[in-house]
Formats: structure tokens, C-alpha cells, sequence
């Protein structure tokens, strides 16, 4: 056998065998990590208890576990850096609002999930019932946001932050917040953590 024979066969070998080794690996801290939130518990009280229902519903999504009590939610963060801000996020109040030419744009949410695009900026990416203009002008709880693309019925808002792990969070955040919107404004009196 040639030499330039036997690099042909072992490099995609010794690549695919690199391949196979990450995945085993990826699979496995997966399956080990079991989902758990494992930061800190805490207390958090909210000035009204009239959105718990929809917090509740964001907490599963989130995969994270809490119990109310009157006002105040016992909450077990996820255990990131991020973890000071996941009170406040669970309260806002997740309206999304679309205007083309000053009118607002009526659509069904369908769907939602968080994307890389191909850039490497993660994107919230949501589905609508009806064809998103491009000339759309999108606001998230009064905030305007970043809209990247608006293809047939798909917006999608980019989350630029300088670490890619903020992006992600930011994205999840987001789209999180859109598909449970609350029905008030309950605001973060305290968190306290738990003894």
C-alpha cells in the first residue's frame, strides 16, 4: 500500500474515531448532570401572587423546582452566574409587541424555541400563524429588540452579549418570557436566601 493510500484511509478514521469519543463524552456529562438546578434556594417575594400560575409554567420550562407560598416563592436557582437575575426574569411581564408602518401586527404565537444562527449569535427564534413582514418593528415589554430576520411567518431577534453563554441565557430568556406571558406586573420586593 502507498503512503499517500494509507493517509487517505486513516485520516477520516482516526477523525471519525475523534468524533465518536466526543459524543460518548457529550451523552454521558449529559445523562451524569441529571438536570438539576444545584445553586442556591431561595425566598422571593413578589408584590402580587396574581402570576404565579404563569411564573409556575416558566419554572418548568426553566426545569427548575418552586413552591408558593402566598406571595413568596421558594425557588432553587439553577446555580450560574446568572443566578441574580432569574428573579427579576420571571416576572417580566413577556409582551411582545409587532408594529409594520406604526400598526400593530396581529399573530398567533405557534411556536418558539432558541437557535444558533450562523453567524454564532444565538436568536430567539418565534412562529407565527401569519406571514412577519420585513419592515417589522418588534418591542419586548417596551424595549425595542434587534430583529434579524423576518422569513415568512418566523421572526427571529438576535441576543448579542460579549459571552456566548449570556446570549444563550438571554435567547432562552426571552423566548421563556413570550410564551408565558403573565397576566400582571408582580415586582421583586426580596430574595432572601435559605438557611
Amino acid at each position: 500500500m502507498s503512503r499517500l493510500r494509507f493517509w487517505m484511509l486513516a485520516v477520516p478514521i482516526a477523525v471519525g474515531a475523534l468524533l465518536l469519543l466526543g459524543g460518548v463524552g457529550w451523552v454521558g456529562a449529559v445523562f451524569t448532570t441529571g438536570g438539576t438546578a444545584g445553586g442556591q434556594q431561595v425566598d422571593v417575594v413578589y408584590s402580587d401572587a396574581c402570576a404565579a400560575a404563569a411564573i409556575d409554567a416558566r419554572l418548568a420550562e426553566y426545569g427548575l423546582p418552586g413552591a408558593w407560598s402566598g406571595t413568596t416563592l421558594r425557588l432553587t436557582l439553577p446555580g450560574s452566574a446568572a443566578d441574580a437575575e432569574l428573579p427579576a426574569a420571571l416576572a417580566a411581564p413577556g409582551v411582545l409587541v409587532m408594529t409594520v408602518d406604526g400598526k400593530p401586527l396581529e399573530a398567533v404565537l405557534q411556536n418558539a424555541g432558541v437557535q444558533i444562527d450562523t453567524q454564532g449569535v444565538p436568536v430567539s427564534l418565534y412562529t407565527f400563524d401569519t406571514a412577519i413582514p420585513e419592515a417589522v418593528v418588534v418591542t419586548l415589554d417596551g424595549a425595542p429588540m434587534s430583529v434579524q430576520s423576518a422569513n415568512g411567518n418566523e421572526l427571529m431577534l438576535g441576543a448579542w452579549s460579549r459571552q456566548a453563554v449570556d446570549g444563550l441565557r438571554i435567547a432562552t430568556d426571552r423566548v421563556v418570557q413570550v410564551r408565558h406571558p403573565l397576566p400582571c406586573a408582580p415586582q421583586v420586593v426580596s430574595v432572601t436566601p435559605v438557611p
